[in-house]
């Protein structure tokens, strides 16, 4: 089980330290248990240099093991440690490469494949906070803090895992195509922390009262969501990207920019105006993330010219 990993990377280097790491605990108990007499004192010895010489070679995760194997050879009341050795070392190999076999041909890890799925999930998570942000503009209460955290953690959990299962995917030497996906990582993380800073700024608002404002806000907001998710489907699915999202996106910003301009030209709306007008600034942001990924996307993940 020790061969099987998350990526066959870690199985080749689990299989060569755990191969490694026995050999050395198998001669140093060989050559204890030849040299002097077998007694607890004995096997103490030999774990201490073997766990020694292992952390000397940097194969510490092979230390576990390889004390197993000084303590079962210098216990064999025959005292036939070399041929117990080979036979211990002969048992591990074949265990060693039957895990590197299943890992390899029968259950091959596929790292690019569930990085996919949790970014889609965090990104399920993410639509989620950003449903209950719009429904609680006018109320930010109906949509605590600790709530909006809890989500925005939850969300990041699954970008975490993404980010991990990356690390995998280029560790195996597949760096390019898990390139699109790290940057559709950075996007979603963008946005976590962008919903975060926008209910932050309705709470210090009092929440957007009801008027063509908080509708064009809504509104943008929904175009954002469409394009991200047109951007994403082309991402992780392959699909084609439905390049009329991104011009409805720019539409409904600049809507809303133009509700938000005329507040602040307004001596008596300035202050609700500017208020709206970081929100604004925050959605702006979001838009521009997406834009070097949608392009992206269109070219099959390779980086536009």
């Amino acid at each position: 089980m020790l061969a099987v990993q998350p990526s066959i990377t870690q199985a080749k280097n689990a299989f060569l330290q755990q191969l490694v790491g026995n050999a050395v605990a198998g001669a140093v108990a060989t050559l204890l248990g030849l040299w002097l007499p077998v007694n607890p004192l004995t096997m103490a010895l030999g774990a201490v240099l073997a766990l020694g010489i292992l952390v000397r070679m940097r194969l510490t995760e092979a230390a576990g093991l390889a004390v197993v194997v000084v303590l079962f050879v210098l216990d064999r009341p025959q005292h036939d440690f070399l041929l117990y050795t080979l036979a211990r070392m002969a048992t591990i190999v074949v265990g060693m490469t039957v895990g590197f076999l299943v890992n390899r041909l029968i259950h091959p890890p596929d790292a690019l494949g569930r990085a996919r799925a949790e970014l889609a999930e965090g990104n399920r998570e993410l639509d989620a906070s950003i449903d209950r942000l719009l429904l609680s503009l006018s109320h930010p209460q109906d949509y605590p803090a600790a709530q909006l955290s809890q989500d925005a953690d939850e969300a990041r959990r699954r970008l975490s895992a993404a980010r991990t299962l990356l690390d995998f995917a280029e560790a195996e030497g597949r760096a390019e195509d898990a390139e699109t996906l790290r940057e559709a990582h950075a996007v979603l993380e963008g946005f976590v922390a962008a919903v975060a800073v926008i209910h932050r700024i309705a709470a210090d608002m009092g929440g957007v009262g009801y008027g063509p404002e908080r509708e064009a806000l809504a509104a943008a907001m929904r175009a954002l969501q469409a394009y991200k998710g047109a951007v994403l489907d082309g991402v992780l699915r392959g699909a084609a990207v439905d390049r009329e999202a991104a011009r409805k996106c720019e539409a409904a910003l600049a809507a809303f920019d133009g509700l938000v301009s005329a507040l602040i030209d307004r001596r008596d709306r300035r202050e609700y105006g500017l208020q709206l007008h970081l929100i604004l600034s925050e959605m702006r942001h979001m838009g521009w993330r997406l834009h070097p990924l949608g392009r992206r996307a269109e070219t099959g993940g390779r980086q536009a010219p």
